[in-house]
């Protein structure tokens, strides 16, 4: 399906495979959108600054179930939020942790470099 607005600002179009997100460029003058353009609309935009891309993104109800890797996905995300408020909240791991988190500079908050080291340690039940 081909999406095509226009509005005053901006002429956009891309292509949009139903529940995929879509590389979009804009044209002049836009540069970047992120967010609904408006309030009704159930497609947004987001902007990834690392990649410098653009893409459109669907809200609202999502009309597919979740699939076995989407699942456990979920469930380690889950467990390892868990096991990392649980470790900064640890009083006697936490001068552990701040030692090792001033000897590395990949990562720029402590909670940043606790959730890696549980997300690499993390084991499925």
């Amino acid at each position: 399906m081909l999406l095509l607005i226009k509005s005053p600002l901006f002429l956009l179009s891309c292509s949009i495979a139903e529940n995929i997100m879509a590389h979009v460029e804009y044209a002049f003058p836009v540069e970047k959108i992120h967010g609904k353009v408006a309030k009704h609309h159930k497609i947004g935009f987001a902007h990834r600054a690392a990649s410098k891309l653009n893409y459109t993104q669907a809200y609202g109800k999502r009309s597919t179930k979740y699939s076995q890797a989407e699942k456990d996905h979920q469930a380690k995300f889950a467990a390892v939020a868990a096991a990392t408020n649980a470790r900064l909240a640890d009083p006697n791991q936490m001068p552990i942790d701040q030692m090792a988190f001033k000897a590395q500079s990949k990562y720029t908050t402590l909670r940043q470099y606790v959730w890696n080291q549980e997300w690499n340690a993390y084991k499925p039940a």
